[in-house]
């Protein structure tokens, strides 16, 4: 946005040289991009750039209201119409339909304008802020729009059927002619200004052909409104058209503006379009308030964010130099005494204490009391405020423990001979079932991609598009994983969540560590192997294993690891039917590891158990069961019938052929039995074996091969 100096110069004194006072603005955060010099007329302009917070810096009023706070100058008003002594329209009437959209609209009839010149002043003080004159009633409320901020806009009255305004929504279909002649079809959480006919403006973004000012026009009707910021910028993305009307309605306009920029309006149309009469004001609806009206500010919170004493007399002159309404409550005085600043810094008390500082219409981002001390900040000027060490002392601070974790699974997963890979967070839903896999997967509405719309649910596409990649330039053997998030969106309207996980993907041969290894595929049980060793280095002793599915594994042979009944990892065989999608030969073996949950259950710190002082005794058990019968469940069953004898229980064999029924399996376990307190005789043992065996007997219906 372009601001001219000689326009500064309406509300506050200004000297050059200007670029001290553009470097100052720069420091205070209202960059001055740039300072340029016209000769006709002779002018100073400020290009400068504006935060979306900050709205009340898109006019020449509040731009000079900054400089009265960084250069401590007074600041001037601008000369407003008394709006006295007036009456209404004969026959007006406004009409808000869509409180919601529009909470405030006003209006003026203005009738027999004589003069139809655009003084010089300003039709060059509009070419400097690149704006071209069109008629004096249009550069008058492009003149106020750069001057205050308000957008206004002025209708042909004669134009306006009913001699009625109506703020509403658009009806099913209506389609609206903007000034540019464009014909738009209007949508329904549109708003739009309409006469009792049509609509006559597209509220907050353009004006309408039918009603626009033309050199006949001779009688106007004057609006200033406020209007939702958020309807505003929908309209304006929807239909593709931008104003400098809309520029500011989307960033919010200063409530309290539209009066003030309507009364500025008919200001100067009184004095250069002399009309034969000028109505009262009609007004609709009310002025939308602050949710935040005051805030309490400490001197001490000043000083200890700051690291700078400023003194409180200058704390509060700078908060009234910004337009704030300062109340100051002292430290020494009676219980309930203030003393009052409001724009009078020769009343500001010098005394520590804290202040109520009212805010004003045009500074919503002021809520909290740390926002008082960023403008106080500012304006005292952060070249000013010392670079100094923090007094206190380092604090030790100890390792996370889940980058620990991290690191420890890189260490053993990398020295397995596993590579690691970095993919992206973004996938999209190739290979992925729409109910299964992305019921509750976050989407992105506006992907920075074509077709990465989702947040990856699993890692499962993302590494075989690795393995792919490296398959295609000629490996035969791809051993991955990768440590990252995982994204999903609970049930219930909760905030999606993000959970770090370890995946594992296999393809391919096994690695050969040594010229004792013979060259293999990999198998689901190397793949196992990597799971379970990563969840004993966590300290994860007490595990089970339950069968699962998955939309991206092949047939039964999922499984998922539970540690105290909490799931903390699954792993299976890719389905061919995505190793098709992706043009793989071999089989690939995938897994995933909830760190999140990991660390819940892990033994942080393993206990010790003392050395066996007494020797072990080993016996074997070959079952036959049911293949629904799950090998934790029976390990479970023995430790618990084992009268603390036992020490460990391992399954190490399987075996489905022709002397084991169909539809069972023989799985043969060691035991071993081991006593802290004495040697165990082959007796005591014994019969602590057959025990064991008549209750798997009974609650299993498991048959012996031996024992």
């Amino acid at each position: 946005m372009k601001i001219s100096t000689n326009w500064l110069k309406d509300f506050v004194t200004l000297a050059p040289p200007f670029a001290r006072i553009a470097e100052r603005l720069t420091l205070a955060g209202l960059e001055v991009k740039k300072c340029e010099t016209l000769t006709q007329p002779s002018d100073t302009l400020f290009e400068i750039e504006i935060t979306s917070n900050r709205p009340d810096w898109l006019s020449h009023w509040g731009v000079a209201r900054e400089i009265a706070a960084v250069e401590n100058l007074s600041l001037k008003n601008p000369v407003l119409d008394p709006e006295t002594g007036r009456v209404p329209p004969p026959g007006w009437k406004i009409h808000i339909k869509d409180a919601a959209g529009c909470p405030y609209y006003t209006g003026v009839l203005i009738e027999g304008i004589t003069e139809f010149k655009t003084p010089d002043f300003i039709v060059n003080r509009l070419l400097a802020c690149a704006i071209r004159s069109i008629n004096l009633v249009v550069d008058i409320t492009n003149y106020v729009l750069l001057e205050v901020g308000q957008p206004l806009h002025a209708f042909d009255a004669d134009l306006i059927q009913g001699k009625e305004i109506q703020v509403r929504k658009p009806k099913q279909g209506e389609k609206f002619t903007v000034i540019n002649g464009a014909q738009i079809e209007l949508r329904p959480d549109d708003l739009v200004i309409a006469d009792s006919d049509r609509a006559v403006a597209l509220a907050g973004v353009m004006g309408g052909k039918d009603s626009e000012i033309n050199e006949r026009t001779r009688n106007v009707f004057l609006e200033s409104a406020f209007f939702n910021p958020g309807r505003v910028r929908k309209t304006s993305r929807a239909h593709q058209l931008s104003s400098e009307s809309s520029y500011r309605f989307e960033r919010r306009v200063d409530p309290e503006a539209v009066d003030v920029g309507r009364s500025r309006a008919v200001a100067l149309i009184q004095k250069y379009g002399k009309p034969r009469h000028i109505s009262a004001v009609i007004k609709a609806g009310e002025k939308p308030q602050l949710e935040v009206k005051s805030i309490h500010l400490r001197f001490e919170e000043v000083t200890q964010v700051l690291g700078v004493e400023v003194k409180p007399s200058q704390i509060a002159l700078i908060l009234t130099r910004l337009g704030l309404h300062v109340k100051q409550h002292t430290s020494g005085g009676s219980a309930g005494e203030t003393a009052e600043h409001s724009r009078s810094p020769s009343t500001l008390n010098k005394e520590r204490g804290s202040w109520t500082v009212g805010i004003p219409s045009f500074r919503p981002d002021l809520t909290r009391p740390i926002d008082l001390v960023e403008e106080i900040a500012r304006i005292y000027g952060f070249e000013n405020i010392p670079e100094t060490l923090p007094a206190r002392p380092p604090l030790s601070v100890g390792e996370n423990p889940r980058l620990s974790l991290e690191r420890k699974i890189r260490y053993f997963l990398s020295g397995a001979g596993l590579s690691e890979a970095v993919t992206f967070s973004l996938v999209s839903d190739e290979g992925l079932d729409p109910e299964k896999d992305l019921q509750h997967a976050v989407r992105i509405v506006n992907p920075l991609q074509h077709g990465l719309h989702w947040m990856r649910p699993t890692f499962v596409t993302s590494l075989l598009n690795v393995i792919r990649k490296n398959v295609n330039a000629g490996a035969d053997s791809v051993q991955i994983f990768e440590i990252a998030n995982i994204y999903g969106a609970p049930a219930g309207g909760k905030h999606p969540v993000e959970e770090r996980t370890c995946a594992i993907a296999l393809y391919g041969k096994k690695a050969v560590q040594s010229w004792l290894d013979a060259a293999r595929a990999v198998t689901f049980y190397d793949l196992k192997g990597y799971v379970e060793a990563v969840l004993t280095s966590a300290g994860c002793q007490e595990r089970c294993v339950a069968k699962i599915e998955k939309s991206y594994f092949a047939g039964q042979g999922a499984e998922e690891i539970r540690v105290w009944q909490t799931p903390v990892a699954f792993l299976g065989e890719v389905s061919g039917e995505l190793l098709k999608k992706w043009d793989l030969k071999e089989p690939v073996f995938y897994a995933e590891i909830s760190l999140e949950k990991l660390m819940e259950h892990a033994q942080k710190i393993p206990a010790f158990k003392e050395w066996p002082r007494y020797p072990a005794i080993e016996r074997d058990l070959s079952l036959v069961v049911k293949e629904s019968v799950k090998s934790g469940d029976l390990m479970r069953e023995i430790q618990g019938m084992g009268e603390g004898l036992i020490r460990e229980v391992s399954l190490f064999d399987l075996f489905r052929g022709k002397r084991v029924p169909e539809g069972c399996k023989n799985l043969a376990f060691r035991v071993v039995y081991q006593s802290p307190e004495r040697t165990l005789v082959s007796e005591d043992v014994q019969k602590v074996h057959e025990k064991i065996a008549q209750s798997l007997v009974q609650k299993y219906q498991v048959s012996f091969q031996g024992r």
